[in-house]
């Protein structure tokens, strides 16, 4: 576990910063830990959400096996209830289908068991109801039905627009898409931003002033 001190320091920075400023923390390489299109947000004006991954898959386009009608969701409450501290339920949709998991019900009870918010790239439905609770959606799109949708499968590696999610990953997401923080590197990463701050400040005080020159141009991008 991270210190939560830690937590809501990064909930300040958005995620094009904090990706910035993982180059000197992490040898990851810098097409990786991020999503891409077509998951995005849904709410872009909420705040950034900050969590340890609680990983899931679904599917919905074919009939459920059980006569159980809690049975096909139940494992979602479990794997959320096995992780501590602020979580993101991070889900990948194994069929593509045209079931949302993620409506205001299971909103508010992954809400109440402490998640913040999901990342799916599946369907979500509910908007309204959902923006105004706060939950946090990142989805491929909206959806209307809930179909057959199921859980196949909890605490396993997912991919969810192009990044693989390992079960409790710490996960930095806003409106411009969802960062995998590696646990190593959050200690440094708040001061790491700051300076990834500052140096863009510098370089867009001068580009808006007038000392501004187009021939220090590359120069000064080498020193930014």
């Amino acid at each position: 576990m991270i210190d939560p001190d830690l937590l809501e320091r990064l909930r300040g920075y958005d995620t094009p910063t904090l990706s910035n400023s993982l180059g000197g923390l992490t040898d990851r390489s810098k097409t990786e830990g991020f999503t891409r299109p077509p998951v995005h947000a849904i709410f872009p004006e909420m705040p950034p959400m900050v969590g340890y991954a609680v990983t899931l898959t679904i599917r919905s386009e074919t009939p459920h096996a059980t006569t159980d009608p809690a049975a096909p969701m139940a494992p979602l409450y479990d794997a959320v209830q096995r992780i501590e501290g602020p979580k993101i339920v991070v889900v990948q949709d194994l069929d593509g289908g045209a079931g949302c998991l993620w409506g205001e019900v299971n909103s508010s009870i992954c809400l109440a068991l402490g998640c913040e918010g999901v990342i799916t790239d599946g369907l979500v439905r509910d908007l309204p109801d959902v923006e105004a609770i706060g939950f946090r959606y990142l989805a491929a799109g909206v959806g209307v039905a809930r179909a057959y949708v199921e859980v196949v499968e909890t605490g396993i590696p997912v991919e969810v627009g192009g990044a693989r999610f390992e079960p409790g990953d710490l996960v930095h997401a806003d409106r411009h898409g969802a960062l995998i923080i590696p646990h190593g590197a959050a200690p440094g990463l708040p001061d790491a931003a700051e300076a990834t701050i500052a140096k863009e400040g510098r370089m867009l005080e001068w580009v808006r002033s007038p000392e501004f020159d187009p021939a220090e141009i590359p120069a000064r991008r080498v020193q930014h």
